[in-house]
């Protein structure tokens, strides 16, 4: 759920801050398995535009002590395990270079 939002008109970024429901159960994002909470590690990832605005999420991200695979980051939802984009920002940009060139997408 979306927990606070920031606009930061000097560098041109909205900053989406996004936390978890409380009392979610943990689980171990590779076998599943209930896992104790570890810590958490802030994350953030470049998502969708927000009225010409460059969109970034931010969420401390869980990690989970799993008894079969020790501390593991928990799947945020948004994004693919360590990308630093999110899903849709991702699709957008594979949409992009179906049309344009590298070096025209990169100054997107």
């Amino acid at each position: 759920r979306v927990a606070d939002v920031e606009l930061k008109q000097p560098t041109g970024e909205v900053e989406v801050f996004v936390e978890r429901k409380p009392g979610v159960q943990q689980t171990c994002p590779i076998c599943g398995d209930a896992s104790s909470g570890y810590d958490k590690r802030r994350r953030r990832w470049r998502h969708l535009d927000t009225c010409q605005y460059k969109t970034i999420l931010v969420a401390d991200v869980p990690r989970v002590q799993c008894k079969k695979h020790g501390v593991v980051m928990v799947k945020a939802p948004w994004a693919e395990p360590g990308s630093r984009f999110s899903v849709l920002f991702e699709a957008l940009v594979i949409n992009w270079l179906k049309e344009a060139s590298t070096q025209a997408v990169s100054r997107q």
